[in-house]
């Protein structure tokens, strides 16, 4: 048999006597909806096949071994990987663990993941829709704490790297629990790598350089958030209280990550004084400031 209909095989027999939380829709609608995420990112047979599976250890009798002898180590590890290992801490202790583990975890692993936290986000969207702030009710923790969860799953997913089923599970965490809308111009930039590279460029580059930089921003819609992010960047650097305090937090978090600046320089304050503004100005996480900067910085451009 093909090794996926093994999987859904196996999986439909391990939740068969399971529904999801609250309902009476059986449960393996669950892993059959994760995997087909999965297949339409595109990604390996064996994450696919793990997450229809990846409930299993943790919500069955399934063992370890079970897992190995029908689908390799590679399907059982990543199946450990998203079960929590200790059901007796709290709600709060799980969920913590999840996000510091999530930050060191292997592209397979975080791809997995993303698209369990993607189909659970769509799930409470569709029941939130008929029942509205009830939905909270069938959960150990309310909005409040589910609110802190998915927001503090992008940065830990996105943390080592970035990939694009994370793009979508971040858009609708924006858009469920964050109420974010950006327009169409700063929709084209603030997922273009080539956007924030230009303005690393533009913070260094003789004035020449900057007008060629503009010419082609302006052709491609983009001038009027170049100049946003420039306009940000003054009123930092001008002693912005509220700036101050988010140039403070980027710097800790940029050599907490192993960047070095130079201390007490022009430079570096304007290094920081744009990412400020790069991440205020399109509500960036700290992990997307930080991999722009760092490929800018291998690019040479600053």
């Amino acid at each position: 048999m093909n090794r996926i209909d093994c999987a859904i095989e196996f999986a439909a027999y391990a939740h068969r006597h399971q529904f999801r939380k609250g309902s009476q829709i059986p449960y393996i609608s669950h892993p059959f909806g994760v995997a087909m995420i999965l297949l339409e990112a595109k990604c390996k047979e064996e994450v696919v096949m793990a997450g229809l599976l990846h409930d299993t250890l943790e919500d069955t009798d399934t063992t370890d071994e079970d897992l190995r002898s029908r689908f390799g180590e590679e399907v059982l590890r990543l199946v450990q990987g998203a079960s929590e290992p200790d059901k007796s801490l709290s709600w709060e202790e799980r969920k913590e663990h999840t996000l510091e583990f999530l930050k060191s975890a292997d592209l397979s692993t975080r791809q997995l993941s993303c698209a369990d936290k993607l189909h659970n986000l769509r799930s409470v969207r569709r029941d939130f829709a008929v029942l509205g702030d009830e939905v909270w009710n069938k959960f150990k923790r309310g909005y409040d704490k589910q609110k802190w969860y998915y927001v503090n799953l992008v940065e830990s997913l996105g943390y080592a790297s970035r990939f694009p089923l994370l793009d979508t599970f971040q858009s609708e965490v924006e858009s469920f629990f964050m109420g974010l809308e950006f327009s169409a111009e700063e929709k084209s930039c603030r997922r273009n790598p080539k956007f924030f590279d230009a303005m690393f460029e533009c913070l260094f580059a003789a004035p020449e350089r900057v007008a060629q930089i503009e010419d082609e921003l302006g052709e491609n819609g983009q001038l009027g958030c170049k100049r946003a992010v420039f306009d940000r960047i003054e009123r930092c650097r001008q002693g912005d209280a509220e700036c101050a305090e988010k140039k403070e937090e980027i710097y800790r978090y940029f050599t907490s990550r192993g960047i070095d600046f130079e201390i007490d320089s022009e430079g570096t304050d304007i290094i920081i004084s744009a990412c400020a503004a790069m991440q205020e100005t399109f509500r960036l996480y700290p992990h997307e400031v930080y991999h722009h900067l760092r490929r800018s910085l291998k690019k040479g451009r600053l």
